[in-house]
């Protein structure tokens, strides 16, 4: 994904809108599993600036952080930057170069803005550190490890006085011995 700056330049102050919509596994390797990327951006042009602004939506393959189970987590998020215009080299940089650097130093150089690296740092950024494959998923018995969405737990069926030897002394405790 790339913007082509002399269009943008020429019209300074307008801001031109672009529309991507693709499939995550045809841009980034990391995310083979992944959904689509629809990304709306919005380019102006101020200075010595590259004004970036848009939402991005993508569905990222996730594990469930309760019952371990595979889904496709919805990522959103709004964004916002500037990118400094930096002399480019005499020596053409190959466009993976330039996509890493506009990502991590938020410069661009020459006539083409590549969104690559910024919108996969986004995607990473915007995945939550604990998904949940539904809000209310049960996870999985800490006993047994059965799928408690799926099925009932089978340590229910086992004898309810069985208490852990390192509680033991508690349990006098509690009935006064």
């Amino acid at each position: 994904m790339f913007i082509y700056l002399p269009e943008i330049k020429s019209r300074s102050g307008e801001t031109v809108d672009y529309q991507f919509n693709q499939e995550l596994a045809d841009i980034f390797d990391e995310f083979s599993d992944g959904g689509n990327l629809k990304l709306m951006v919005s380019v102006s042009h101020s200075g010595e600036e590259i004004l970036i602004g848009g939402s991005m939506e993508a569905g990222v393959a996730a594990v469930c952080s309760r019952c371990l189970e595979p889904f496709t987590q919805t990522v959103r998020t709004d964004f916002m930057e500037a990118f400094t215009i930096v002399k480019s080299s005499p020596v053409e940089d190959d466009p993976e170069q330039l996509a890493e650097e506009a990502a991590n130093m938020l410069t661009v150089s020459g006539d083409i803005l590549y969104l690559d690296e910024y919108i996969r740092q986004l995607i990473v950024l915007t995945q939550e550190y604990s998904p949940l494959c539904k809000p209310d998923c049960k996870g999985i018995c800490s006993g047994c490890g059965t799928d408690l969405n799926q099925s009932l737990c089978r340590c229910l069926d086992q004898d309810s006085d069985q208490i852990d030897v390192r509680l033991l002394k508690l349990k006098e405790l509690k009935t006064g011995n």
